[in-house]
């Protein structure tokens, strides 16, 4: 196997990896934080805060990683605005840290 085949096959085992509860008490929801998304996704939310907007990083990070119990997203992009002006900061902070803090690790992807 090619250093190519086994790069993009750990990334398909980080994408197909099992989506972890997130139970959010402010908003009586459950939800599930997809296991990793594209470079397209990550590079828009590193974009948007090594450019002073880590306001809308956060946001972005909700729209991208937040999925229900069917795997689909929890919030849309056109709802960015609305996340920006009328959602409590402090929950959002800590949503995106407990997202970051649980995403997986090598060993989970591969399964050692």
């Amino acid at each position: 196997m090619s250093v190519l085949e086994k790069a993009k096959a750990h990334y398909k085992a980080k994408l197909t990896a099992e989506p972890r509860e997130l139970h959010i008490p402010e908003w009586d929801t459950t939800v599930y934080i997809r296991p990793g998304i594209s470079l397209h996704n990550l590079g828009e939310i590193m974009e948007a805060a090594s450019g002073g907007k880590s306001a809308e990083a956060m946001v972005l990070t909700l729209i991208h990683r937040l999925i229900d119990g069917e795997g689909k997203p929890v919030f849309k992009k056109a709802e960015k605005v609305e996340l920006l002006r009328g959602v409590d900061p402090d929950v959002l902070a800590r949503i995106v840290g407990e997202i970051n803090s649980s995403d997986p690790t090598d060993e989970d992807v591969s399964g050692n």
